[in-house]
């Protein structure tokens, strides 16, 4: 019967209509463990969004997400509205990491991590897409180093800060390991992103010994194919001193390092340089991730604070926002921003100060983000995955981000016909807000004879027109923006067939199809002479030539 059951899931989760959802139903994974819902004029899935909670005063942009894992057949970086509908999906990259809009000489980019991910860092390369979804920078680090998957992170100056772990030789006898040993050092790179110039280099082993790991090494480390990763390195930030802040969840420190690559304090982790006025709560985070620093030596912290099901320091996994003094060296705990579930995520997540002051939380290794006031109280609480199966990861998301974003594909809207009815899409597209379908009795697109049919307003991302018995046999939709003004247009549509029709030919008519037959039954003929003339032809040179040689 389990069995049963289970294989029904992704029944349930594709027939049930999206405003029908029963939040007990969906938490319970009655829809399956990623309540998707899929699209007639586009390929992909995307989930479907349960809200438990909703306010107007939440941020109304777009919120960017990597679902991922065993439930997601798609993954690719993803961005929906703020009702939870899809706006974009591309699976080509495969998985993707920390994506978000980031700014490079006035520009916005959707910038994310695409490659080899295993389970605790990643090898691959860094993307920025321009508004028309082209892939405008490829970014790697320097002197063969690969690109690790937990920060891309585009300052102010016009370069790039990104993770990067090297293993290299270790002396583990502190940790009861060998003399000779192995570990996964965790560094990071900025790169002028235009030149490809390597302007700073730090790396934890300079700085760090591997005794001040709070990971056990659980046998790991005794060769170069099972190095131990002491210090896990996931997160940077630079301030505008140019000061970094880098985030190693093994250390369970935040640690502040100078532009000349020295150490200038810590806050967290066995050798902590605050005192902490908020007993303990501004510093004994645990297994953290994305630290991000803000004006007036304010940090934002994703404190995980557990690393798996077995180990974990605390019952719940928290945002944080947590004031330093660096004269007095004090670090006070501002607020917490803690899920009404109250999640507890063994790995990933962020933290993200928005512009109206609100803090949006990712809650990583489970898939939900939720929206606070700056005071910890929840706006918005929502589910991308069934919570049944949140400590699974089935379904996770490596961060979550909101943000403006405007998108203007080079492709054309999508359409399709299923049955009497026409689907139309544009994966990415931002601007529309109106579709408008088009009759003309040509074929050919560029035809003066499209008639306006019917008009509906964007309200998700696919639309449907049904279709009349009047309606003329070649179909397009046309995409306009608030102003009236044409975006895009599809392409043509046979109505009768259901195939996209090439609007640069006519159809045949019926006088066609007998010069059509003569035409084809020349162009036989002709083919079949050449093949005989090509196969006698080379046949008597060589019997000349052979008679030739005999004499």
């Amino acid at each position: 019967m389990r069995a049963v059951l289970l294989s029904l899931l992704p029944l349930l989760a594709s027939a049930s209509p999206l405003g029908s959802f029963n939040a007990l139903w969906y938490d319970q994974g009655l829809y399956g463990a990623y309540p998707w819902q899929d699209f007639v004029s586009f390929d992909l899935a995307a989930p479907r969004v349960n809200f438990l909670q909703q306010s107007e005063q939440c941020d109304q942009s777009y919120t960017f997400i990597e679902p991922r894992g065993r439930s997601v057949e798609t993954p690719g970086p993803m961005i929906l509205d703020a009702q939870g509908d899809l706006v974009y999906l591309e699976n080509k990259f495969g998985e993707a990491m920390d994506v978000r809009v980031q700014t490079f000489q006035d520009q916005d980019y959707l910038t994310f991590w695409t490659g080899t991910d295993d389970g605790t860092h990643g090898r691959g390369h860094y993307y920025m897409l321009n508004s028309s979804y082209e892939v405008a920078y490829k970014i790697d680090p320097t002197n063969g180093l690969e690109g690790d998957l937990h920060e891309f992170h585009i300052t102010d100056q016009g370069t790039a800060l990104m993770t990067i772990y090297q293993i290299i030789p270790a002396d583990l006898t502190s940790v009861g390991g060998p003399a000779a040993g192995w570990i996964y050092d965790g560094l990071f790179q900025e790169l002028d992103i235009a030149t490809g110039e390597l302007v700073f280099e730090w790396r934890a082993s300079n700085h760090y010994q591997v005794a001040d790991s709070l990971a056990d090494p659980q046998g790991k480390g005794n060769s170069e194919s099972n190095a131990w990763d002491f210090f896990h390195i996931n997160s940077i930030d630079k301030d505008p001193d140019g000061n970094y802040y880098v985030s190693a969840r093994y250390t369970h420190t935040v640690t502040c390092i100078s532009p000349n690559g020295t150490v200038l304090w810590e806050l967290g982790g066995r050798h902590s340089s605050f005192e902490d006025l908020s007993n303990g709560a501004a510093s004994n985070f645990s297994w953290q991730h994305h630290v991000s620093y803000h004006d007036k030596n304010r940090l934002t912290i994703f404190d995980n604070g557990a690393y798996d099901t077995k180990h974990h320091t605390a019952d719940y996994s928290r945002g944080l926002l947590v004031q330093l003094d660096l004269e007095k060296m004090t670090a006070t705990l501002v607020q917490d921003y803690v899920s009404p579930g109250h999640i507890l995520a063994h790995s990933q997540g962020s933290v993200q100060i928005l512009d109206n002051g609100n803090v949006f939380v990712g809650w990583g290794h489970t898939a939900a983000f939720t929206e606070f006031k700056p005071n910890g109280e929840v706006l918005c609480d929502a589910h991308f995955g069934a919570s049944a199966f949140f400590g699974w990861g089935w379904v996770k998301s490596y961060r979550a981000f909101k943000g403006n974003w405007v998108g203007r594909p080079s492709t054309n809207p999508s359409i399709t016909r299923s049955k009497r009815k026409v689907y139309v899409s544009w994966n990415g597209a931002t601007e529309v807000a109106s579709w408008t379908l088009q009759g003309s009795a040509s074929a050919d697109d560029d035809s003066q004879d499209f008639a306006d049919v019917e008009t509906v307003p964007k309200e998700s991302f696919e639309a449907m027109f049904h279709l009349n018995s009047g309606v003329q046999q070649y179909l397009r939709v046309v995409a306009k923006d608030a102003a009236g003004q044409v975006l895009g247009t599809s392409e043509v549509l046979d109505r009768k067939s259901g195939q996209v029709v090439s609007g640069a030919f006519e159809p045949f008519l019926d006088s066609d199809i007998v010069p059509l037959q003569l035409l084809l039954v020349v162009l036989g003929l002709i083919t079949m002479g050449g093949i005989i003339w090509t196969f006698f032809k080379p046949a008597r040179r060589l019997s000349s030539r052979g008679h030739y040689i005999h004499i």
